[in-house]
């Protein structure tokens, strides 16, 4: 029970976000990707995925920028990166 009331506090705080962005009338200008799943082990090798998602993004390019920056940003060894270094090659400027 504890998950399932966990998951659907998840859902409200997505929705939270998603009328975050239309208030203040973003979603011409935000690309966003949340995901957040929780893990229930079928055997040793194998685990389900309840997962929450939410994509604001206009097109698979968009999309495409987004995972290319999730997997330019993840560090295994837990280090912090420059954000400039990350944003380098993707086309993105906080300026």
């Amino acid at each position: 029970m504890k998950e399932e009331e966990f998951l659907a506090e998840l859902q409200g705080l997505l929705l939270e976000i998603d009328n975050l962005v239309d208030r203040y009338e973003m979603r011409h200008k935000i690309m966003s990707v949340f995901v957040a799943g929780l893990l229930e082990p079928v055997d040793e090798n194998t685990s389900n995925m309840k997962a929450m998602f939410n994509y604001i993004v206009d097109s698979r390019d968009e999309l495409d920028t987004m995972i290319d920056f999730i997997s330019t940003s993840y560090d295994e060894s837990g280090q912090k990166n420059d954000l400039d270094d990350l944003l380098d090659g993707l086309g993105i400027s906080l300026n």
